[in-house]
């Protein structure tokens, strides 16, 4: 991951622009909210590596996030992640905050989808569109971003099946022309709700996870099974799963094997029984597989009652432990998934939109990964 400046002091930084926006989505009849944030005077760009031309060009290539928020029939919307949009355009990104059907504005249009596939076909115009907005004279390339959070991990990763499903159906002689219309450069995929189906190494929200959204995580794994045309293709796309030690919905071991299965291209087929005995999560138990207070805390993430100021003043102080590590061979493509592993008390589900220094954490493991 190469390294993304810290923007100027805010004094010396104008505040990123915010323009409402209506994207198409994958039915005619629908237009989604969105809210996009870009910076008025700094800009990520790549170089040329032309190394024979004395004097190196600069090319124009504009980094686009598309940002997607958690589960709207639990109350979610694009509010949740406009600090992480807000940020992101200050480190010279543009930032399109999403609102899936039935969310925000578009109540009036649409109903929230359940189990989310409508939503993943949508992110797919999302992302055309975006880069038709986004192109010009004067831009080289605009490659697109996806940061999904919880609910909005796992339609981003359908989305990316999705696109390798599309990309594979029209061949290699067409493969390009699809890339530069529907391509998805990198996906961030923070507090995957990979769930288990196993009720004794999880939650009942993880149970209902993989219940619901596991399509979502199968689509996105059978593009890298070994032997099959699709994993050449999906590997176009980098990963980076960023994960808390305390994520109540799944443990990170889970995501970290589902990384390593990602990598190995393992099919389900060839997935051997999961079950556990709990002697290997004794830091994980109190919280994994403690079901009393879930829905209070899925109660007070969503409509809004705020955990204790004065322990959450407390621990903004106190720096983030977390761990970074890649899978698969260092020269093959299938070594960009990563995951970030973020440790201690304050790495729930719920962090990455409440905690300040998680919320900073992550806007920059995506930037450096992206770049």
């Amino acid at each position: 991951m190469s390294g993304v400046s810290s923007p100027p002091p805010s004094s010396s930084v104008p505040p990123p622009t915010a323009k409402r926006v209506f994207l198409h989505s994958s039915t005619s009849d629908v237009r989604l909210e969105c809210d996009a944030y870009r910076s008025p005077t700094r800009h990520q760009s790549d170089d040329d590596d032309d190394d024979e031309t004395s004097s190196r060009k600069k090319k124009n290539v504009k980094h686009v996030f598309v940002c997607l928020h958690a589960h709207g029939k639990l109350g979610a919307s694009r509010q949740m992640l406009k600090p992480h949009a807000i940020m992101l355009a200050r480190g010279g990104f543009i930032a399109y905050n999403v609102s899936f059907r039935g969310c925000d504005g578009n109540k009036e249009t649409s109903s929230a989808s359940l189990i989310g596939d409508v939503d993943a076909r949508d992110v797919l115009e999302i992302v055309r569109d975006v880069r038709d907005r986004e192109r010009g004279e004067d831009v080289d390339a605009v490659k697109v971003h996806i940061i999904g959070y919880s609910f909005g991990s796992a339609v981003g990763a359908s989305a990316v099946g999705l696109l390798h499903e599309k990309l594979l159906a029209v061949g290699r002689s067409n493969e390009e022309e699809m890339w530069s219309q529907y391509g998805i450069e990198s996906l961030i995929l923070v507090a995957f709700p990979l769930g288990s189906l196993n009720p004794f190494s999880t939650t009942i929200m993880g149970v209902l996870s993989r219940f619901l959204l596991g399509k979502h995580a199968a689509r996105l794994r059978k593009c890298f099974v070994r032997g099959s045309k699709s994993r050449s293709i999906a590997r176009k796309t980098r990963l980076l799963f960023i994960h808390g030690q305390r994520d109540e919905f799944t443990k990170v071991k889970e995501v970290r094997k589902f990384c390593q299965k990602l990598a190995k291209g393992q099919p389900e087929e060839e997935d051997a029984d999961d079950e556990e005995s709990n002697e290997d999560d004794d830091d994980d138990d109190d919280n994994n597989n403690n079901n009393t207070g879930i829905a209070n805390r899925l109660s007070e993430f969503f409509f809004g009652v705020d955990d204790d100021e004065n322990s959450r003043s407390n621990d903004e102080e106190k720096p983030v432990e977390s761990s970074y590590e890649t899978f698969g061979n260092a020269n093959a493509a299938s070594s960009s998934i990563a995951l970030l592993e973020i440790k201690g008390n304050k790495s729930d589900h719920f962090a990455f939109c409440k905690m300040n220094r998680h919320i900073d954490l992550l806007v920059k493991a995506a930037s450096r990964f992206v770049l």
